[in-house]
């Protein structure tokens, strides 16, 4: 082994020991409050819930594939509005959650794009979303939620009771107004299984997507905006 070799090794020992001991001083050098009875540092952001509510609106998209190739898709849709109210948890190792709660009224139904008037008044559908979301922002003036979880979904329809179950993807907006309030605008992809309910023997569905938009507003003193578009005396003071 030549020199060159060995004195290599040698600054390369010293500057592996010199990190490891820089390290480590930084661990010692360190404030970290214990908790007595865990014996775990103490949790300062500690975890806690915020939510939003507003307006909702929803397309979903059912299709029937014939066996007889020589017929097109039997395409069904409905359009939906409502109000939705969505839960989402603060400070959360290593995700936060995401729930959102909807409730809809169907106002139009086609069939194969041509207006199928409802024969019942009562028609309604209920949604829920769950899953862990990544947040982030862009420079402080737009605050960014992606989930991908579960979906589910009751409808009540003319002729049957609809159960969805399926994957879906939330993209969520932020908006901070002023140091209390946050504008959110959510818009969500799901993809479902929609043979779970009385449609299964009489009318089996091939495929059924959703698409969902939600418009609401956030007050929260636990989540305060430390940068938002209004600003008030106080805190410019």
């Amino acid at each position: 082994m030549n020199k060159k070799k060995l004195l290599f090794i040698f600054f390369g020992l010293i500057f592996t020991g010199f990190s490891c001991f820089s390290v480590s001083s930084s661990y010692k050098d360190e404030e970290v409050e214990i908790n007595p009875k865990t014996g775990f540092p103490e949790i300062i952001d500690k975890p806690f819930l915020s939510m939003n509510e507003g307006l909702s609106g929803a397309m979903i998209t059912r299709i029937i594939i014939p066996e007889n190739n020589d017929k097109s898709n039997f395409v069904y849709e409905n359009y939906l509005i409502g109000a939705y109210y969505n839960l989402h948890t603060e400070n959360l190792k290593p995700f936060n959650y995401n729930i959102k709660i909807s409730a809809y009224y169907p106002f139009k139904n086609t069939f194969r794009g041509m207006d199928q008037p409802a024969k019942q008044v009562l028609l309604y559908a209920f949604d829920l979303f769950a899953g862990p979301t990544i947040q982030f922002d862009s420079w402080k003036y737009i605050y960014y939620n992606v989930s991908v979880g579960l979906h589910y979904m009751y409808q009540l329809t003319d002729d049957f009771h609809m159960n969805y179950l399926g994957l879906g993807a939330l993209v969520g907006i932020a908006l901070p107004v002023a140091h209390h309030w946050t504008i959110n605008l959510n818009g969500s992809l799901c993809v479902d299984y929609p043979n779970l309910g009385t449609n299964s023997l009489l009318k089996p569905f091939n495929y059924a997507w959703q698409y969902h938009l939600d418009l609401g507003v956030c007050y929260s003193r636990k989540k305060p905006n430390k940068y938002s578009y209004i600003h008030s005396r106080k805190r410019n003071q």
